[in-house]
């Protein structure tokens, strides 16, 4: 069982969870990842995830709750959508009380090995300030993973290691996050391009818009899932 946000339902981002299950056999894999998903919507949706009886859950959650806090104009959006009430406003203080009890009920209700992840970069200039969040926040992910002796899976450390190997510069910033996104989906849907093609296009080695991964990110991922469950 994937559990996550638009990283792991892959319709704006590659599928490695598609990936996961080719390859995989054997074994049945479930995708439950919905798009712009914060911890808070994570939690609503633990019962569906117990129902499928998983005997292995993944997470890989916090690119929104970050991007969130980035702007007003984010948050609204999070609001817009349902994902978070009027009167919410996220914070790194809910991100932890959220994700503790994401696996505190997980732990509860079923017999599963859990594996948490850290978060994706958020763009690839490494000193914004959405990246420094998305450090602290994937701090308190492998903390908690040996709190709670959880599987723990490096994928931001994973991803920052090949962008410091492969340094160069960029073209577009994290404030053009929104723009890059529309372009992104247009270019992938109407277009035919790819999300590898997409992110050349931007700049990009990861990432095709500052938040969603392209094939060399995401196989990142997969490749931290796979071993995990074939150790």
């Amino acid at each position: 069982m994937c559990f996550g946000d638009s990283n792991t339902h892959g319709n704006v981002s590659y599928n490695w969870v598609n990936d996961l299950s080719s390859q995989l056999t054997g074994y049945q894999v479930f995708n439950a990842g919905i798009n712009s998903d914060l911890t808070y919507t994570l939690l609503r949706r633990i019962d569906d995830v117990v129902a499928c009886k998983p005997n292995f859950i993944t997470i890989l959650i916090g690119t929104n709750d970050v991007n969130s806090t980035m702007s007003k104009v984010m948050e609204k959006r999070c609001q817009d959508l349902g994902r978070i009430s009027k009167d919410t406003s996220p914070n790194f203080e809910d991100f932890k009380k959220n994700y503790i009890e994401i696996i505190r009920q997980l732990k509860a209700k079923t017999q599963a090995k859990i594996a948490v992840m850290s978060l994706p970069v958020m763009g690839e200039d490494l000193a914004h300030e959405a990246n420094q969040k998305a450090d602290k926040y994937s701090e308190f992910v492998k903390q908690l993973a040996s709190d709670a002796q959880l599987i723990y899976l490096p994928v931001r450390e994973k991803q920052k290691e090949f962008l410091q190997k492969n340094p160069q510069p960029l073209k577009h910033t994290f404030e053009e996050t929104y723009k890059l996104l529309n372009y992104s989906v247009i270019s992938y849907y109407l277009l035919g391009k790819s999300w590898d093609e997409i992110s050349a296009k931007h700049g990009f080695q990861l990432t095709p818009d500052n938040l969603h991964q392209n094939s060399i990110a995401g196989g990142m991922i997969r490749d931290l899932v796979m071993a995990s469950i074939q150790s």
